[in-house]
């Protein structure tokens, strides 16, 4: 649970919902909806959870249309799920500490350039020629490296790393544990050894891009490793060195792209799901969980399996692989009657 602390009016107001009930009806926390007790406020998304919302303990929940005869009392809104996302909002914006100004715990080089409203927590470190944009907060134990750019209203939480010749766009948020610039995965063979390909190039990451914790996202070669304005990035993602990724791209957790791959706008990558090297995917294709993707992948398309087929395709398949301890029964048979 989470700790709202709001009368139903407060609610009501903040997320643009008409009350039934008590509008002096105190809500303590915010719950799920099993979770919920008589002084939690809780949602259900749709209508067609009127049933669980009439077993639950909750003294008041958010609806999208009003229940008669529901014990509880309701904040009729259009959108209930996206009225819980703001009262999450806020609650997160109350709860977590934000450090204020630059601690004198932080090292600071000279030559870094901060704008107005900078944050910096203690054991940050900030190298030679960075700049950072005005609102940006850098949690305790954060490293940005040399000639880094970190626009204004970014988050990076504590243990984040980013290396030398980064950008970051504006409002980024980077999750805990995250390295941003690491040297991409590139080794020469020579005479039998494995000699390592120097990587100098650089990490470019959009507007409102999130990265999860302990992702890692190589840098380039000699280019650039992009990332597109709005992608989601998972926890425990990794990003091989020389990729573009393209706008509104979800990367789910423990997905992994090869290095040097082409990813569309809008494009989709299910839990645990990747690909190999040099392949490019088109707008709004969909790689599914555990998929694995070894050929380029057309706008549109929706890829199942490893390796990754067209969906229809691989659930025949997987219909038919079911299927073949009985038709190894029948062979038997066929075999024994000649």
């Amino acid at each position: 649970m989470a700790k709202l602390d709001l009368s139903l009016a407060e609610v009501a107001r903040l997320v643009d919902g008409e009350i039934v009930g008590d509008p002096s009806f105190h809500c303590h926390d915010l719950a799920s909806l099993d979770a919920a007790g008589k002084a939690d406020l809780s949602f259900i998304k749709s209508s067609k959870l009127e049933k669980r919302a009439r077993a639950s303990a909750a003294g008041a929940l958010m609806v999208p249309r009003r229940i008669d005869g529901l014990a509880a009392h309701q904040v009729v809104v259009a959108e209930p799920f996206a009225a819980f996302v703001r009262l999450l909002e806020k609650i997160a914006e109350e709860q977590r500490p934000v450090p204020e100004g630059v601690s004198a715990g932080a090292f600071v080089d000279p030559s870094a350039r901060l704008q107005p409203d900078v944050a910096i927590g203690p054991g940050a470190v900030i190298e030679r020629e960075v700049e950072i944009g005005g609102g940006t907060v850098i949690h305790a134990g954060a490293y940005v490296g040399a000639r880094s750019r970190i626009g204004e209203l970014c988050v990076l939480h504590p243990g984040v790393v980013v290396r030398e010749d980064v950008t970051l766009g504006a409002r980024v948020v980077v999750q805990p544990g995250a390295v941003l610039g690491a040297d991409g995965y590139g080794y020469l063979q020579v005479d039998g050894r494995h000699h390592k390909v120097p990587q100098v190039g650089e990490v470019v990451v959009g507007d409102d891009v999130e990265i999860g914790a302990l992702t890692t996202i190589d840098r380039a070669t000699v280019d650039r490793t992009v990332i597109g304005r709005g992608t989601k990035i998972g926890d425990l993602v990794h990003l091989a060195h020389n990729c573009t990724v393209g706008e509104d791209v979800l990367l789910f957790p423990t997905v992994a792209i090869s290095g040097s791959c082409r990813i569309g706008d809008r494009v989709i990558f299910a839990g645990r799901s990747g690909c190999s090297d040099n392949l490019e995917f088109g707008d709004d294709a969909v790689i599914g969980g555990t998929a694995v993707a070894w050929k380029d992948v057309p706008a549109g398309a929706q890829m199942w399996g490893n390796p990754a087929r067209e969906k229809t395709r691989e659930l025949r398949i997987q219909t038919a692989l079911a299927k073949l301890p009985e038709m190894q029964k029948k062979l038997r048979a066929l075999e024994r009657a000649d």
